[in-house]
């Protein structure tokens, strides 16, 4: 089926990624955030000193001990760091010299039911590669879902080809895809979202899929539109989503019996002097390629992109389920006579500036806000660009005043914090409208897993 999305809005920014595939060499540390799975509390299962290969726990939920995240490299635990009150930040990897890629995992296939996969999954530290909506956190072992999704496209700002993230990994699609329906049940769809008019033959080859076909501008390609249009969420009801490149890491395993954790990235953004794609795993240092990259002093690194992408403070690494690294110098200068200038060269989503009418420009955005902060203002901009049919502006409100029961009613479970990221682009109150919804889904989430226990 096709869904044309109509409300949106696609920003065009400079930077985009050329078509061309570099090897990145494994740095020489590598940073594993716990941070990256939603409200997680971690327990440490290494010390610092212990020797680890792909594959070893490093730590997992507290409280369930099956679901853990494990070492994408060779080598051994440098150090835990730790912020406010002992909360571990991140676990640092040192990465031994010449350090394979994969390793054998051995397993009977014979004896594999869809609880052994689940375990397996887990044990090998990929069942987190696996998320559920509503508030797009790891599932928990026992969970069955209606639906399971996979984008095969992103609309965001300067989003990554997927058939150059792919690359070789597309034979393992196929495996991935049997893997998670046998995971899931059989009864179970599995939505293959597909860009209408893209290159689609490879993925609409695949069997026990069911293909939706989405155009329009950005947030076309976002899970939470597609969710929305094609199985929408009731109060009682959860779906899975995966990317395509952890379906065929799933994949690879199941053919293979080799677990990996190696990726491609598009290095993209304004502030890029050759943007193009990398290829390393996970969690690698990226200092010195960012330090080479980069094309000013004051350059903003961001895992992710520009929108809902996370700034890369005191590491420099690629997140565990990011596929794309975006620069944007930092601004914040003030400007001799601001808006009165024509801006020729000023994006603009209300036509302030002349800009508007080339609308094939890419622009080189900065940081800058553009503007002053200050309470709501009731107009009908979020409208313009929020293609669900929700109220945007009264769901943001009742995040704030933390009125659980009016969430609810407006369908805060249809919703993520990365659906709101074009509301708060156009927003004129230069509100944070995503903080607002991860917050109110956080009071949410906590209050319902307090009922479940």
């Amino acid at each position: 089926m096709h869904y044309k999305i109509k409300k949106g809005l696609d920003i065009m920014m400079a930077g985009e990624a050329d078509h061309r595939t570099e090897k990145l060499p494994l740095s020489r540390f590598c940073y594993i955030h716990p941070s990256d799975f939603r409200w997680w509390k971690p327990k440490m299962l290494v010390s610092e000193g212990d020797e680890v290969e792909i594959g070893t726990p490093l730590f997992c939920e507290k409280g369930e001990e099956r679901v853990r995240i494990v070492s994408p490299v060779e080598g051994r635990v440098k150090e835990v760091l730790r912020g406010e009150k002992r909360a571990i930040e991140s676990v640092v990897l040192e990465v031994s010299e010449n350090a394979s890629l994969s390793r054998m995992i051995p397993f009977d296939d014979a004896l594999l039911s869809g609880d052994e996969c689940r375990n397996l999954l887990m044990q090998c530290g990929l069942w987190p590669c696996i998320r559920q909506r509503p508030f797009s956190v790891v599932p928990r072992p026992e969970a069955h879902p209606k639906a399971i999704f996979v984008p095969c496209f992103d609309s965001a700002p300067l989003a990554p080809d997927m058939d150059l993230l792919l690359g070789d990994q597309l034979e393992y699609m196929q495996q991935g895809i049997n893997v998670l329906k046998q995971v899931a049940g059989e009864q179970v769809p599995l939505f293959l979202c597909l860009e209408q008019g893209g290159k689609n033959d490879f993925f609409e080859s695949l069997d026990e899929v069911d293909c939706q076909y989405f155009s329009g501008p950005h947030p076309a390609g976002n899970v939470g539109t597609q969710i929305h249009y094609v199985a929408p969420l009731d109060t009682d009801e959860t779906v899975w989503y995966i990317h395509p490149l952890d379906v065929a890491r799933i994949g690879m395993l199941f053919s293979t019996h080799r677990l990996s954790f190696a990726t491609t990235f598009a290095l993209t953004g304004p502030g890029v002097r050759h943007p193009h794609y990398f290829t390393t795993v996970y969690g690698t240092d990226l200092s010195a390629l960012l330090e080479q990259e980069k094309n000013a002093q004051n350059v903003r690194c961001i895992s992710g992109n520009v929108l809902t992408g996370s700034k890369m403070a005191n590491h420099l690494s690629l997140r565990f389920y990011d596929h794309q690294v975006t620069l944007v110098p930092e601004g914040g200068e003030r400007e001799w006579m601001g808006w009165l200038k024509p801006g020729f060269k000023k994006w603009s989503f209300s036509h302030t500036f002349m800009a508007w009418m080339a609308r094939d420009r890419q622009f080189s955005f900065t940081t800058s806000l553009q503007g002053g902060r200050r309470n709501f203002v009731m107009t009908d901009v979020y409208e313009r660009v929020f293609p669900f049919e929700i109220l945007p502006l009264e769901l943001l409100k009742a995040c704030l005043i933390k009125d659980l029961d009016q969430m609810v009613e407006l369908g805060i479970f249809e919703v993520d914090d990365e659906d709101f990221a074009l509301c708060e682009v156009v927003c004129p109150s230069k509100m944070e409208c995503q903080k607002i919804v991860r917050d109110g889904l956080k009071e949410l989430y906590d209050s319902t897993d307090q009922a479940v226990r």
